[in-house]
């Protein structure tokens, strides 16, 4: 048996719409009809029994899938105008990326998932199932920052998201969900792909609050961006296969002066199936990042395990991998702070799957992960903070999924987790799936869940500058704690070329973690200090319509989010009430020719905790035109924010209209 993590290929299922647009679509020009969708049986099978693991450490088709989970396919990802992980995942319900622009090097540090911050650990992020560190050239803010930008999109073959609380299976930091990205497998034969690109955008003034702007050094001239790839695979054994991938990105960032930004990245995978029942894999991830005089990242990631399947019954799965990103940010007297030092984390892991009947499976395992920071700042006032920590953490889960009375599914987890420096968390979760008929779905989940202070927020020795202010840390913050609710329904219809679904959620989050101001000053400037002070929920409606009928696809997406600080009975900040989008795209196969765009709108949210300075309502649309040429080759123009938005904030500033050209060969 395969990599869980790598099995099933990607998911190629029904892109979907609500049936009220049926009738519609059945007359846009060059449509085939809806009644033709009958005749394919075949493409039916292939959209709905693609397998997804996350959701439950176990393969299931995307019918059969217990838990709320929605999946962006290799060939979704390259229809778009994706050019990192970020984008690719703005039109997904439920997940907000406003204050995200669509160039490499610029942060993701706002991105939020049912109203709760990546960045800050209330969303997981995994790599091929494993747990993500790092920021800076991923777009994550700060040395403790989580960026999902780490894998350049030419890499991965699918994103699985599973909505609501993961604690029971995955531990701290999925609170809000996971995203687990999965990167290409091995080809069965040799086969290869290249590719570069090349770019140009502005960046936009800003206003400051007295009404006057500011405009970027080089007002009035494009920016440029580039990137080159290549990939190549074999099998050249019966029982071995092997992928490699090398990228390289480049940008000059979105702010007053342009500043380049360059990233190598070298992705290596190896799985040997040494028996009928054996498989063996290996996995290398190196990067180096450049800022040009700011930043300068390194990072290698290194996985390996195998799988053993003596029977159908029983499924055995160890892996382990370590992880180390070296950094200096800054220079010695820059104003921020000279940065420098690494942060690693280590992982083993071992899971065991019982099949005792087609009706129940028992799912089992334990983790030892320990997360290291050795890093220093020198401050400009020629202050030192040093922070040279370990965090060990224990974990034993399991998981009983039980079918009942044919149609209903039960899904019980729970799972241990022993801190170093906390007391223990047991955090259980039910999760309930009612098939009304092969096309009717019903889910509900409840579950608790917990996230740990960072090593910011715990350890730094003296306080930090942070913008205007400083920032003191706290060694006695208790972890996050809480409790996530959704329910849904999914409808398959016409013959799995379309899907609708809607959804309710909730989560209470109690002891949340903020910056809270002392009263006092530090070196002139005010001094924040880390407290658990904070109760807060978010809330709301997702609705998702995903439609494919013989070249022609339409996703729909909206989402309904309330927001509230309960300390203070306001909404919680960058959580809009209101986003919507839509994605439609055509190929004519006949002549190698497609076109596809994407509408997304964002209601209005707040910047700040007083609720008094806001960021407005704002569109972006995207616009993507390519050309097959002899099925050796890929030519495609694209165009992202068309129409120069600002996205609702002109404080700062913000990417223009930005044109692409692309080229891509198969070999």
């Amino acid at each position: 048996m395969k990599n869980l993590d790598n099995r099933g290929g990607g998911w190629r299922r029904a892109l979907c719409l609500t049936a009220a647009f049926a009738p519609f679509v059945s007359f846009l020009p060059g449509f085939p009809g809806l009644a033709q969708a009958d005749q394919s049986s075949l493409e039916k099978s292939m959209l709905l029994d693609e397998v997804v693991v996350t959701a439950t450490r176990t393969p299931h088709t995307m019918k059969d899938v217990p838990l709320e989970t929605v999946v962006i396919t290799r060939q979704e990802i390259e229809r778009s105008n994706a050019r990192n992980v970020m984008a690719a995942l703005k039109t997904v319900p439920g997940i907000t990326s406003t204050m995200h622009d669509d160039v490499f090097g610029t942060y993701t540090w706002r991105a939020k998932m049912r109203g709760l911050n990546f960045n800050d650990g209330y969303g997981l992020i995994l790599i091929d199932g494993q747990r993500v560190m790092g920021c800076g050239q991923s777009g994550g803010m700060g040395e403790y920052g989580i960026g999902l930008n780490q894998v350049p999109v030419e890499m991965i073959e699918r994103i699985e998201i599973v909505k609501g609380p993961g604690s029971a299976l995955y531990g701290s930091d999925a609170m809000a969900g996971v995203v687990n990205i999965i990167t290409k497998k091995s080809p069965e034969k040799p086969s290869g792909q290249a590719g570069v690109s090349y770019g140009w955008y502005k960046v936009k003034e800003k206003v400051k609050n007295d009404g006057s702007k500011v405009y970027p050094s080089d007002d009035g001239h494009y920016r440029n961006s580039s990137q080159a790839y290549v990939s190549f695979g074999d099998r050249p054994l019966d029982r071995l296969g092997y992928l490699i991938n090398y990228n390289y990105e480049s940008a000059e960032d979105v702010r007053e002066d342009p500043i380049q930004s360059d990233r190598h990245s070298l992705l290596v995978k190896t799985d040997f199936d040494a028996t009928d029942n054996i498989n063996i894999f290996l996995k290398g991830e190196a990067s180096d990042y450049q800022k040009k005089g700011n930043r300068d990242e390194d990072s290698y990631r290194l996985s390996a395990g195998f799988t053993w399947e003596p029977t159908d019954k029983y499924f055995l799965m160890v892996k382990g991998y370590t992880y180390n990103w070296d950094f200096v940010h800054g220079y010695p007297g820059y104003s921020y702070g000279y940065k420098h030092g690494d942060t690693g984390f280590d992982q083993a892991e071992i899971q065991y799957t019982w099949y005792g009947s087609a009706d129940n499976v028992l799912t089992m395992g334990g983790e030892i992960q320990q997360q290291s920071i050795d890093y220093v700042i020198n401050n400009a006032d020629n202050s030192t903070i040093q922070v040279n920590e370990d965090v060990d953490i224990f974990s034993l889960y399991g998981q009983d999924e039980i079918t009942l009375f044919d149609n209903l599914t039960m899904v019980a987890g729970l799972r241990f987790d022993n801190h170093s420096n906390f007391s223990s968390e047991v955090n259980p979760k039910l999760s309930l799936m009612y098939q009304v008929s092969e096309a009717t779905i019903l889910r509900a989940s409840a579950g608790r869940a917990f996230k740990s202070p960072t090593i910011r927020q715990l350890y730094y020795s003296s306080p930090y500058r942070h913008g205007d202010y400083y920032v003191q840390s706290n060694r006695d913050l208790k972890p996050e704690t809480g409790v996530g609710y959704s329910a849904g329904v999914e409808q398959w219809l016409l013959n799995g070329n379309l899907m609708t679904s809607v959804s309710l959620f909730r989560n209470d989050v109690d002891d949340m973690v903020i910056r809270e101001d002392s009263g006092t000053l530090y070196d002139g400037l005010p001094l924040m200090i880390y407290q658990n002070v904070e109760s807060a929920y978010t809330q709301g409606v997702e609705f998702m319509a995903k439609a494919d009928f013989q070249g022609i696809s339409l996703d729909i997406a909206y989402t309904y989010t309330d927001s509230e600080n309960k300390e203070s009975n306001r909404d919680l900040t960058y959580v809009p009430k209101h986003s919507f989008s839509i994605s439609p795209a055509y190929e004519w196969k006949e002549y190698g020719l497609g076109v596809s765009g994407v509408f997304v709108y964002t209601g209005r949210q707040y910047k700040d905790t007083a609720n008094t300075s806001q960021i407005d309502a704002n569109s972006v649309v995207d616009a993507r035109i390519y050309k097959d040429l002899a099925d050796k080759a890929r030519l495609s123009f694209e165009a992202t924010n068309i129409f120069d938005s600002d996205k609702g904030d002109d404080g700062n500033f913000r990417g223009g209209r930005t044109l692409l050209v692309k080229m891509d060969v198969f070999f």
